[in-house]
């Protein structure tokens, strides 16, 4: 009996053990990235956040408020004010950031009213600066934990500054250049102007220096591959993020997509830099949305010297959208700050946050760094994993290669699910109750000998499509059969397999050689299409 109770005792001891360790193992890597920071031996990291808090106004009548945030005005009350800067305020407070850069703050004071706000939830950053440019009313600014032990202004022509913080951490630094492009109101020439003197600021460092670019550059980790069909190219296929801040080099041949920079090619590329974005699965990335697409304006670049085990070095697989447990979304979009129309002006509800979600990474030094571990991290190898030798005549491998949704209703993204060639389709899907819309589009840049446009297409809905040259009249070709029409006509279609289509480019007039397509979808039917192979010959 004795014997009995023992073994059963010992048993008892030690299968919690088992099943303990079993739990941790299992749950491990559903660890946030938050818990794994804490919980590695990490005495010396930063973590850095961008926010871009969406107009942050003082009280004061100071002379450059937007016209709603006149005190007094539109329901800007000295309450709504308290009510958008607590906000704010809690929102930073739970990114648990060391360094945060800003942006869309009208002035040191209100930089300073934040400080406090902080403050009184014991969030305490004791280090702040701002640029403030000539007749801006939307300022970068940074909070900082750390001690800045230099700061330096860039100013963009009409534009916001671009701010540099060098920051203190124990014997080391890190510099932080936070910035606000010029928005989409301006073509793209207006933010290669930004990213153009930020790179001259740069090419002065040090190949060792520490540095990271954060900010609204109000371009998306793949601008080059949308910003000619959104029709904001007028410098000839460059970009700022792409091109001038070499997050991207070029493809086979320059008429089709360049290749993104990984972390393993930056030593080869001392210019180069690394957007975190390719850090997270496409379907993640978003921190803004606009006319109901995902928008990945707000940025993190680094380059070879966060990643080099000297200093300080980013964490791998640590970049991520911040999202307060779902508190700053609703129905899946950012909740902005509110205001509702009265009549023909809008008004302060005092609810809502900002249109931007905020982004965060962590960088550690080098000994720390190293100790992350991918039975620790979800490693993710999609910048890695890319054949450049597959980037090339519409395959889809490495973007949307300039298709872009043309009404909200609809999503255009790329899928492994099916491809012609390569690793990669373009996948069209979504439906318009009430209205035939063109649920895709495209503007592609023709040479003299293209004669054909040319795609592989399978899937199911009443579609048609459309080519023209910029200013002519569409020229139709409706499903089933594709011929050309002068007016659109929407029959149900289905093709379970690829089927190829050859569609004459209509003749070009004076130097404008761009062609535009687009696939429409008939209303009150869904449509689900896979595109693959689409170029010009």
């Amino acid at each position: 009996m004795k014997h009995r109770i023992l073994l059963f005792l010992i048993i008892s001891l030690t299968l919690p053990l088992f099943f303990c360790n079993r739990d941790s193992r299992d749950t491990q890597s559903d660890k946030t990235k938050q818990q794994l920071a804490k919980e590695l031996p990490l005495p010396d990291t930063i973590t850095v956040a961008f926010y871009n808090v969406e107009n942050l106004f003082d009280f004061n009548l100071d002379g450059t408020e937007y016209e709603e945030y006149k005190p007094g005005a539109f329901g800007w009350t000295q309450d709504v004010q308290k009510k958008k800067l607590s906000n704010a305020a809690q929102v930073i407070a739970a990114l648990k950031s060391d360094i945060v850069g800003l942006c869309e703050i009208e002035n040191m004071n209100v930089l300073k009213e934040l400080q406090n706000e902080l403050d009184k939830m014991d969030v305490v950053f004791p280090y702040a600066i701002i640029a403030e440019a000539p007749k801006s009313a939307a300022n970068t600014a940074l909070l900082s934990r750390f001690p800045i032990k230099g700061k330096h202004e860039y100013p963009v022509e009409n534009s916001r500054s671009i701010l540099e913080a060098l920051i203190g951490r124990g014997d080391d630094s890190i510099r932080v250049f936070v910035n606000h492009w010029p928005s989409k109101r301006h073509p793209e020439s207006k933010r290669l102007e930004a990213a153009e003197i930020l790179r001259e600021r740069i090419e002065k460092l040090s190949p060792a220096d520490d540095y990271i670019i954060i900010g609204d550059l109000n371009s998306n980790y793949n601008e080059f591959a949308t910003f000619h069909t959104e029709g904001f190219n007028d410098t000839k296929g460059r970009t700022g993020i792409n091109h001038v801040l070499k997050t991207t080099v070029e493809g086979v041949s320059s008429r089709y997509s360049p290749t993104f920079i990984c972390k393993g090619e930056l030593s080869s590329c001392a210019d180069c830099h690394y957007n975190l974005w390719l850090d997270l699965p496409e379907e993640k990335r978003m921190s803004y949305i606009y006319r109901g697409a995902p928008q990945t304006i707000d940025n993190f670049l680094i380059p070879q010297a966060l990643l080099d085990n000297n200093g300080f070095s980013y964490l791998k697989n640590s970049f991520e959208v911040f999202t307060w447990d779902d508190k700053l979304l609703r129905n899946g979009v950012p909740h902005r700050w509110q205001m509702v129309y009265k009549g023909k002006a809008r008004y302060h509800t005092g609810n809502g946050f900002s249109d931007h979600l905020p982004i965060k990474a962590f960088f550690a030094k080098a000994a720390a760094a190293s100790a992350d571990t991918s039975s620790l991290h979800q490693q993710q190898n999609y910048c890695e994993s890319i054949d450049p030798n597959l980037n090339k005549k519409g395959d889809f491998a490495v973007s949307v290669d300039g298709w872009i949704r043309g009404d909200s209703r609809f999503s255009v993204s790329r899928t492994n699910r099916f491809s012609r060639s390569g690793t990669h389709s373009l996948h069209i899907r979504g439906m318009h109750e009430s209205e035939n819309r063109t649920a895709a589009k495209v503007r592609l840049e023709t040479e003299n000998t293209d004669r054909y446009l040319t795609m592989s297409i399978r899937g199911s809905g009443n579609i048609s499509m459309r080519i023209r040259r910029p200013a002519q009249s569409w020229i139709n070709y409706n499903a089933p059969d594709f011929t050309s029409s002068k007016s659109a006509r929407y029959k149900k279609w289905s093709s379970g397999s690829w089927r190829n289509l050859k569609i004459p480019l209509p003749a070009g007039t004076g130097n404008n050689q761009d062609v535009e397509f687009e696939l429409r979808a008939g209303k009150g039917e869904a449509i689900s299409v896979w595109i693959d192979r689409v170029w010009l010959e």
